[in-house]
């Protein structure tokens, strides 16, 4: 079932592609009106790997650097902020320090007002980076592969091409929600803390 429905996907896509890809300026003729119209593919979305994040970036100057890094370290911690990498592997000097920390987005805006007792804090700049996965969408087709595989492993056996590509489909999908379940629970924040 799953399978026909790849196969068909695939036929209508590639029926959807150019026949030529020559340079013509000839203009191209719409669809006649009573061409059926062609639907995006469902079980070969292609889904981005990429895990959607929310990136803070600011800059923290304090009076003591040596005596302030601690107390912004135990900040982030008693808050569940993590380091994205040990503290030594981030470019430091005398008077600075690079810090990337991953902050559990319900804790952001109480860091952020812990950092502003040790020192000066701007309004961090805020971006997103990758795109939000439909996890319930994905779900709900890692259930159904499962659940029709189950049902049909003796026909599978027959035809083992189908069987690998569903267990291709299946994988990916595992994958896709992996990253979507690990992605968008906590902030990237790109800290450089500074001594006046």
């Amino acid at each position: 079932m799953i399978i026909c429905a790849l196969l068909a996907a695939l036929a209508g896509s590639a029926a959807a592609l150019p026949k030529s890809t020559s340079a013509s300026t000839a203009p191209v003729a719409a669809p006649a009106s009573n061409a059926p119209a062609v639907k995006p593919p469902y079980w070969l979305e292609p889904y981005s790997l990429a895990p959607h994040q929310e990136v803070w970036t600011g800059r923290l100057t304090v009076k003591n650097l040596a005596r302030d890094l601690p107390r912004v370290l135990a900040a982030g911690e008693k808050l569940g902020a993590k380091p994205a990498q040990a503290i030594g592997d981030f470019i430091s000097s005398p008077t600075s320090q690079q810090l990337v920390l991953l902050v559990p987005r319900a804790s952001a805006p109480a860091l952020l007002k812990k950092l502003r007792r040790l020192g000066e804090l701007p309004a961090p700049d805020e971006r997103t980076e990758g795109v939000p996965l439909p996890l319930a969408e994905v779900r709900a087709k890692i259930d159904r592969i499962v659940k029709e595989r189950d049902a049909r492993r003796a026909e599978l056996a027959k035809t083992p091409a189908a069987a690998e590509i569903e267990e291709e489909v299946l994988a990916h999908l595992l994958l896709v929600e992996q990253v979507a379940a690990n992605g968008g629970d906590a902030i990237r924040f790109n800290l450089t803390i500074v001594q006046r």
